[in-house]
């Protein structure tokens, strides 16, 4: 329908309807690569939703704050795009990171299960609890997809983004750690 994206540009700003559903499909593939992309390069695990809700937030912002009045040079919005798509999907990777990193969910006796019975489960995993205390924010997480959801050291290390070798040494390591302080 625009020939022009300059004049696209300026009718998107207008908030015209008919101009906006044409931006979209325009640039949503644009910004959806440039997404995956950055994903992919990151090695950090995501699915077409994610990549589809990233796409959306940016439409979302491009609307609701006007952004589009902020591009100087009209002619070089698929770059503009592309990056703020790249960008878009770093926050998503670093807002993901935190939540699963977050130190008050790490080990929290309500998210284990024990085959000791109820209540000698309840014990071991306060236990456990008090004793990763010191452990790093990593520490925790690496031992919580181990021991908690039985994942291997490889899945582990894909998932954080690590070596093998890593994720292994610092299993050994503090289980070791644990072993020695639930026996005290």
């Amino acid at each position: 329908m625009f020939d022009n994206t300059h004049e696209l540009i300026e009718r998107c700003i207008k908030r015209e309807e008919k101009a906006w559903s044409e931006f979209i499909g325009r640039f949503s593939g644009l910004i959806y690569y440039s997404a995956r992309e950055r994903l992919k390069r990151s090695g950090f695990r995501f699915n077409s939703q994610d990549i589809q809700d990233i796409v959306q937030s940016v439409f979302v912002e491009l609307w609701e704050k006007s952004r589009l009045s902020e591009v100087r040079d009209r002619n070089k919005i698929k770059a503009w795009l592309s990056i703020i798509g790249q960008t878009r999907a770093l926050n998503f990777m670093r807002k993901k990171r935190e939540r699963l990193l977050s130190e008050e969910e790490l080990f929290k006796v309500e998210d284990m299960v024990s085959d000791k019975g109820e209540e000698r489960g309840v014990e071991l995993m306060e236990e456990v609890e008090k004793a990763v205390e010191n452990f790093s924010p990593r520490e925790k997480i690496i031992l919580k997809l181990n021991i908690a959801h039985g994942k291997t050291h490889k899945e582990i290390a894909d998932f954080m983004n690590i070596p093998v070798n890593t994720v292994s040494t610092i299993i050994a390591r503090k289980k070791q750690v644990l072993r020695a302080s639930l026996k005290a």
